[in-house]
């Protein structure tokens, strides 16, 4: 019995540990999945840039959809630009929110909208720096002139007017040489709403590439200070396939050949035609009809000559009358 019993005893204990071992692997096994994904979602927030590149599209839009020239130093471009670009870049920033452009106050002669000169002020300064001088006043440009209010230090803004060329989007962001390049595609943008405001929407792929190039300021900040061509290109449209090809070709041989055909058994008919309406008789049927002529002339002749003959023979018996009247 005592042995019976220190067997039980043993087993529940060996039965206890095989327990607690699966438990402690289990668990074991539960953590380093944890960890596992915990380390996979923080590498991929690290690899996914897209919330960056949606800021920098959003920061770049008044500059994007107005499409300026190339230049390698802000101060060299004539202020209008950025003060354009910050204007419809601000009216972006409100539709995007999903308000209206009926928040802001109306210029009572034109219908424009009166943009606080402070909000202009802040879009530049968030894309060229603080340190970049903005002065105030009226400005106009090839599509608009933008009237300054003084005295309620406001720009008045076009809602209906269409200036929008293109719309952004942020293919890669890269660094290289102390300066951050933005590569930019540029869609081209649909006609506006009929409600009166500008709509900017982007309905087909990037036409063009361009780098907005970003340098630091003092306060580790990016800010722009030059835009280049970008070496990415739009990639050409597929050319048709050498078997497409060959069989048009081949489909254009056969026609050819057809209508070749078509053209020469049509002049050979005609041809024909002609051979045998100008080919002469055969001599058989020539000589009858000339027969038949001979012999018709010779009873024409004969019939001449008998009447003649009659005539003469009348002339002599008259003439026999006559003397043997006289006789």
């Amino acid at each position: 019995m005592a042995n019976y019993r220190e067997e039980q005893v043993r087993n529940s204990r060996r039965l206890a540990r095989q327990v607690l071992g699966a438990v402690s692997l289990l668990l074991a096994l539960i953590g380093l999945f944890t960890v596992l994904g915990w380390g996979v979602s923080a590498l991929r927030t690290a690899l996914d840039d897209s919330g960056r590149r949606e800021s920098y599209a959003d920061r770049l839009y008044g500059m994007v959809m107005l499409d300026p020239m190339t230049f390698d130093n802000v101060n060299d471009v004539d202020p209008g630009v950025f003060k354009q670009a910050a204007i419809w870049g601000t009216v972006y920033e409100i539709q995007k929110n999903g308000e209206s452009l009926d928040q802001y106050e109306r210029d009572p002669d034109t219908g424009s909208a009166m943009i606080p000169k402070l909000e202009i002020d802040t879009y530049i300064a968030n894309l060229l720096g603080p340190d970049y001088p903005v002065t105030d006043g009226s400005f106009s440009t090839d599509e608009f002139v933008y009237q300054y209010n003084e005295e309620k230090q406001c720009y008045l803004v076009p809602v209906t007017s269409s200036v929008a060329q293109y719309t952004p989007e942020v293919e890669k962001i890269s660094t290289s040489g102390g300066k951050m390049y933005v590569t930019v595609g540029y869609i081209p943008t649909t006609s506006n709403s009929t409600s009166g405001e500008l709509s900017l929407t982007a309905p087909t792929e990037p036409v063009k590439y361009m780098d907005y190039v970003f340098t630091r300021g003092d306060n580790r900040e990016w800010y722009l200070s030059a835009l280049q061509e970008s070496e990415m290109k739009v990639e050409a449209t597929p050319e048709p396939s050498p078997t497409a090809a060959v069989t048009q070709d081949t489909q254009s041989m056969v026609e050819s050949q057809l209508n070749s055909a078509m053209t020469d058994a049509a002049s050979g008919t005609t041809s024909e035609e002609l051979t045998a309406e100008q080919t002469p008789a055969p001599e058989d049927s020539t000589e009858e009809p000339a027969e038949s002529t001979d012999g018709a002339a010779e009873e024409s002749g004969g019939e001449e000559d008998a009447a003649s003959s009659d005539s003469t023979a009348e002339s002599e018996s008259t003439d026999g009358d006559s003397d043997e009247a006289v006789g």
